[in-house]
């Protein structure tokens, strides 16, 4: 009796759910190994993932500096920098508080690498900035809690803001380091010549006087304050590089800048370059923030020995007191800015102590050189190791993962080869 073929059931989707899964085995061929990378030693190199994804949106804030910092220490350290989540790495720096972070911390946690989460941010310095923030600050600071919990170890630039994030409201749990974003000493450093320069061009006369500040426009950067000081001193030229979107300027902040007075200049973005000229060829750096978890521009300043006044606010009073590494001015009401005013004159004039040098020992003591090895303690406490590839990376799998994604992606998944 002739037997009956069995014939298979055919699977469910046909050709379309095989070339599917042709694509997604080849996408895997190229993804990161989950176990150490045989036959290799502890200290060999790390391959250390700092996704670019809409980290760009803050390239020209704080935190888009605080990230380039974080580059040159990890290079520093003889380790290699990876920005495409889809080449193998070893542990991930998240730093930026948008929708892409909790996602490649789940992808970092699927190939059990480790997830350090920067805490750039708090629920008090996000007050002041954008048209309505305080109204969603305490939403925000949901969020934030929710993106710092997604690390196996969070790092903040500061004891204070140390303190801030470690309240119960912020619920977390994975220990908490401190490291500061550090600042190029080697780069940012004193130059006389700069005066000069300087001055010429602002199309100033060699005597003049000049002012200046660093930041985007917000009311927590005591912009209003600060373009108030300069209607009080007329005779002083005050600069403030840095700029904002204008949709996100507050209606305050465009009223401010709309009638400052004509010694406010606003130059907007500048370069590195023109940056550390304009602090070393300033008279003095006036910083009239109202929160800050660190602040990168005031180690800039300090590195350079330019005479710097700030905001007495609680990170400034314990980390660089008044009359030690920094002058400062309490208060925030209607008479601060005339109490600003009157403290810088008497700096400009030369009636307050010569900080300057201080401010540079204390600006060396956090020089990316020294950030790079607090770094690396971080590393190793947190169990950071090498692995390897489950499987040898081909160039067919190569094609055929640029072909599985989508355009956006496979235009990502080049340049990252290319990297």
């Amino acid at each position: 009796m002739r037997s009956r073929a069995v014939r298979r059931p055919r699977r469910p989707g046909g050709r379309s759910a095989q070339r599917a899964r042709t694509a997604l085995r080849a996408a895997l061929s190229t993804l990161p190994g989950r176990h150490p990378r045989g036959g290799v030693r502890p200290d060999q190199p790390l391959r250390v993932l700092m996704p670019r994804g809409l980290g760009s949106l803050a390239r020209q804030s704080g935190i888009g500096a605080a990230m380039r910092h974080q580059e040159t220490a990890v290079r520093s350290l003889g380790h290699q920098v990876v920005t495409n989540p889809l080449r193998p790495f070893d542990v991930v720096h998240l730093n930026t508080p948008f929708p892409d972070t909790p996602l490649i911390a789940r992808w970092a946690r699927l190939w059990r690498r480790p997830v350090l989460m920067w805490a750039h941010s708090t629920e008090d310095d996000f007050r002041d900035s954008f048209p309505g923030a305080n109204a969603v600050a305490p939403l925000f600071r949901r969020w934030l809690a929710h993106l710092y919990r997604r690390g196996d170890a969070v790092v903040t630039p500061s004891e204070y803001s140390r303190e801030l994030i470690s309240a119960p409201k912020y619920g977390l749990s994975a220990p908490v380091h401190v490291l500061s974003n550090g600042v190029d000493t080697t780069y940012f450093r004193p130059d006389p010549s700069a005066r000069e320069r300087l001055r010429a061009s602002l199309d100033l006369p060699q005597d003049a006087t000049v002012v200046i500040s660093v930041g985007m426009q917000l009311v927590r950067k005591g912009i209003l304050d600060w373009v108030e000081v300069a209607r009080r001193l007329p005779e002083v030229t005050f600069v403030w590089y840095g700029s904002t979107d204008e949709r996100l300027l507050t209606a305050d902040v465009r009223r401010a800048l709309a009638t400052a007075p004509a010694n406010a200049r606003f130059p907007g973005y500048v370069s590195a370059e023109t940056l550390r000229e304009s602090y070393c060829g300033a008279d003095a750096f006036c910083f009239l923030t109202k929160e800050e978890t660190e602040g990168i521009v005031l180690w800039e300043a300090l590195a350079c020995e330019v005479p710097v006044l700030v905001r007495a606010i609680p990170l400034y009073r314990d980390r660089m007191p008044d009359g030690v590494l920094t002058h400062q001015v309490a208060g925030d009401g209607p008479g601060f800015a005339g109490d600003v005013a009157e403290r810088l004159s008497g700096l400009l004039a030369g009636e307050l102590s010569d900080l300057t040098r201080a401010g540079r020992r204390a600006a060396e003591d956090v020089d990316l050189h020294q950030v790079a090895r607090d770094l690396q303690q971080i590393y190793d406490i947190t169990g950071v190791r090498p692995h390897r590839l489950t499987r040898p990376v081909t160039a067919d799998a190569e094609v055929a993962t640029v072909r599985a994604l989508p355009t956006r992606a496979a235009g990502d998944a080049d340049r990252g080869a290319a990297r």
